[in-house]
């Protein structure tokens, strides 16, 4: 594939492509034709360019549609991460990869997000009356491919009758911008950069060179460009190059910005079925059971009861090796494999159902299929979160829970009067990020690492269970409640959730944060008074894993995860304003008596 599109030709070209099946001994000979840079006219004269893969033999076909920023004709970002487009034509399909508008052939200005819904619609309505299509379409598309899904099946074309999303988001402002109010910094900057290094050839020539430079030097040095101060003005971010990643500064709370793109709040427009994928060290993990839950309550009666959730143990990056069983230091076999190899059947017996009539191959994909990441085992369930009961496991400690050496506990009793915990929190030696859900590999690695040096530092607070004598077993979202204080007006608060294994090993399992000015509300600004004492949540998001005997069961409380997440200053500035002056200390406490019992939420199943 990747000689093939290298050799790129604007005419139709008949290709043969000879596959060897070893375990019958025979070469079989699969033929299809390609058109290069169709152009396909959206409702506005933009002209977009799409690449048609197509079976040789005349005839109407469904169709399958991807939309790409990457480069339609790169057969890493075509092939690897779901469906390899030249596999189409021989299951009956035509493929078609569109350069999304302003990106690589097609023409326009590049705005994420925004234009994704109309001009899917007109994608998807445009293939319908193509002449080799019989007028059933379906979408497919990982991460910002992903995005381009979700705004299609929300535009509801009439023509789209399934969709795949994987790896992706549904709300732009919650999960992929910002987590509970804080900026993803290490996802965004490092997303912003490699697209404006896409751009650069549009400026003027006296800037162009500039550019070139600053953002070729970020790139080589992520996170000292990361920590630049004020992160606004960070050498190759300018407003001129990428103007929505200054609008996503500019736009912290959940206002009409991120409502009018939100697929959440259109869940009752949709008319087509979608099977959603995702893992749970994914970085947009959350999307997809915000939009999972978001149809099963306002959704039509197909997409409602038909929708599938699909949900492995995997890192965002692991989509791009076809056997990749690996995600951070844990290794979970050749049945956690990501990538095409792996998820390409359920995609192609998800679209042989809806677009072929093969209903049958329903019975196959169960509506929820889960992978528990500490028993190593993939579950079915019928509906997300699988029954279960909430319990819950309470903060305790001498009032000196700092470090793992510290004297906090985590036990199903509730406090009585205890000595609450405190902390000082330096924007300017913020807790440095460690695995997780991050995409920035250049960085650092996603997914499970040893925690147990970050919880040496004393402004981490930790709280440790005994030994378990029994497996608890959880699947579904994860809520940390702490009544807290500070003595500034606005600060972070981090939560995260740590297996405890019988060796030492601290591998994290999920993790949340909360900016305490939304506290209230992700709409408004509320900022605190010094000293006061309030009750906050911290989401962790949902997450499936086992806790076995002999294990122990830990909450980590902090202030910051770096790069990951910005730094609060502390102050009433917008932290990607704040300039190494405004940056200022806080004191943090944690609370946990009678009335003020701080607690772990936990899904537990059977």
């Amino acid at each position: 594939l990747y000689e093939f599109n290298r050799r790129r030709s604007s005419a139709p070209r008949q290709i043969s492509i000879y596959k060897y099946k070893t375990q019958k001994g025979l070469f079989l000979n699969m033929q299809f034709c390609v058109e290069r840079d169709v152009p396909v006219p959206m409702r506005d004269g933009v002209i977009l360019r799409a690449d048609v893969y197509r079976p040789s033999e005349d005839g109407k076909y469904p169709a399958l549609l991807s939309r790409i920023p990457y480069n339609k004709s790169s057969a890493q970002s075509t092939g690897a991460p779901m469906v390899n487009p030249i596999v189409g034509p021989e299951r009956g399909y035509v493929i078609v990869v569109q350069d999304t508008r302003g990106r690589f052939t097609s023409d326009g200005k590049f705005v994420p997000f925004f234009t994704e819904a109309e001009d899917g619609y007109d994608t998807v309505e445009w293939v319908a009356k193509q002449e080799w299509c019989n007028g059933k379409v379906g979408i497919y598309g990982n991460s910002y491919l992903g995005v381009t899904v979700r705004q299609a099946v929300v535009a509801n074309p009439p023509h789209l009758k399934a969709a795949v999303a994987y790896l992706t988001g549904a709300n732009y402002h919650q999960g992929w911008t910002y987590t509970g109010g804080a900026f993803e910094l290490g996802f965004n900057h490092r997303w912003a950069i490699k697209l404006a290094l896409g751009a650069v050839s549009g400026l003027a020539e006296s800037e162009r060179e500039i550019a070139k430079k600053n953002l070729t030097y970020a790139a080589a040095h992520l996170h000292e460009s990361m920590s630049y101060l004020p992160h606004r003005n960070a050498p190759g971010l300018e407003r001129e190059l990428v103007s929505y990643y200054q609008d996503w500064l500019d736009h912290p709370t959940y206002d009409e910005y991120w409502e009018s793109i939100d697929a959440t709040q259109k869940a009752s427009d949709v008319s087509a079925p979608t099977l959603d994928i995702t893992g749970w060290q994914d970085l947009f993990s959350r999307g997809h059971i915000d939009m999972y839950n978001a149809l099963k309550e306002n959704g039509k009666e197909i997409p409602k009861n038909e929708q599938r959730l699909l949900i492995g143990p995997w890192a965002h990056e692991s989509y791009m090796g076809y056997a990749n069983d690996r995600v951070g230091d844990k290794v979970f076999g050749p049945i956690a494999s990501s990538a095409a190899g792996f998820v390409g059947p359920f995609i192609f017996a998800w679209f042989d159902a809806w677009l072929k009539g093969e209903t049958e191959k329903l019975k196959e994909l169960p509506l929820v299929r889960y992978f528990d990441i500490g028993s190593r085992e993939w579950t079915n369930a019928d509906t997300w979160p699988p029954e279960g009961r909430d319990i819950r496991y309470y903060l305790h400690s001498a009032g000196q829970a700092n470090t793992r050496f510290g004297n906090g506990t985590l036990l199903l009793d509730t406090p009585d009067t205890q000595s609450p915990d405190s902390y000082q929190y330096d924007p300017l030696d913020p807790v440095p990020t460690k695995g997780g859900r991050i995409q920035m590999p250049e960085v650092q690695e996603a997914g499970v690492k040893d925690q147990s040096v970050i919880e040496e530092r004393e402004d981490v607070l930790v709280y440790t269970t005994p030994y378990l004598d029994k497996a608890v077993k959880i699947a579904g979202p994860v809520e940390a409640r702490l009544f807290i204080s500070s003595s500034a007006v606005d600060t972070d608060f981090t939560a995260k959730l740590v297996d405890v294994e019988p060796n030492g090993y601290c591998g994290n399992v999920t993790e949340g944060i909360l900016r305490a000015r939304y506290r209230d509300s992700m709409k408004q600004v509320n900022f605190m008074e010094p000293g006061e004492v309030y009750e906050i949540s911290v989401d962790l998001w949902h997450v499936a894993h086992t806790f076995k005997p002999g294990h122990k069961i830990r909450l980590e409380i902090s202030s910051s995860s770096f790069p990951r997440w910005d730094r609060n200053s502390n102050t009433e500035i917008q932290p990607c304003d704040a300039t190494v002056g405004d940056m200022q200390i806080a004191t943090n406490t944690i609370y946990h008596e009678s009335e003020k019992e701080s607690s772990l939420s936990l899904h537990v199943v059977e």
